[in-house]
């Protein structure tokens, strides 16, 4: 049976502004505990952020950095230096690989809330000009929205979107490599006895474990 460490949203830090809630599951990017928190493998930051309408972070540079956005729900809109306006609903993914570097603020600019997550990525190579990649996650079953050849991150990472819809998932995580399970729209419930509710994580480690909801969950597969 697989180790479980349980990342309860008492434990996350978060940010509240006006116009943006926030949970961090790894390292923070802004905020009170800026800069603090550890990372899993090549997985820097995991940040479950709900736009308040008509809001949006202000323009900002990244370089060397893959840059993966989700929306849970609602609609996020990506300006910047490149890909002006590009505009991503629920269950849509965009991956930006900043390489040399890009400039770019996302928000809302609906009169709506959105719920989106951002996961950085440390890479493995480096240099050249910045890639973005775009797609929608089907539904049913586990989806791939990231570390495949259509949205490729340049690390040893994977990333799927699971339809658990009242079913039940078995995850294997392979020696030498960790998994994080986040619940994305319900309680998602382990076989190791833990439940997450919506927004927390769980980091599991080599073995197999099985996952239910009536909901849907994130699956994140790095190297330990």
């Amino acid at each position: 049976m697989p180790t479980v460490r349980h990342r309860p949203l008492s434990e996350l830090p978060s940010t509240t502004l006006p116009w943006l809630a926030l949970k961090d599951h790894f390292i923070a990017t802004v905020g009170p505990s800026a800069g603090q928190g550890s990372r899993l493998g090549p997985l820097l930051v995991l940040a479950d952020a709900t736009f308040m309408p008509r809001s949006r972070f202000p323009l900002h540079p990244h370089q060397e950095v893959e840059i993966l956005s989700i929306v849970v729900d609602g609609e996020l809109s990506h300006h910047g230096d490149q890909a002006h306006g590009a505009t991503l609903k629920a269950r849509e993914v965009q991956l930006i690989s900043s390489r040399d570097g890009m400039f770019h603020a996302e928000g809302n600019d609906t009169d709506a809330k959105t719920r989106m997550l951002q996961i950085w990525f440390e890479p493995t190579s480096h240099g050249g000009a910045p890639a973005y990649f775009r797609r929608t996650v089907a539904r049913g079953g586990r989806q791939f929205v990231a570390g495949d050849d259509a949205v490729p991150l340049r690390c040893d990472a994977k990333v799927w979107w699971s339809d658990l819809d009242d079913s039940k998932q078995t995850l294997t995580v392979a020696p030498g490599r960790a998994a994080y399970v986040m619940s994305l729209t319900a309680p998602v419930t382990l076989s190791t006895g833990q439940t997450l509710a919506v927004g927390e994580g769980a980091e599991v480690g080599s073995g197999e474990v099985t996952l239910s909801s009536t909901g849907a969950a994130l699956i994140i597969d790095v190297p330990r």
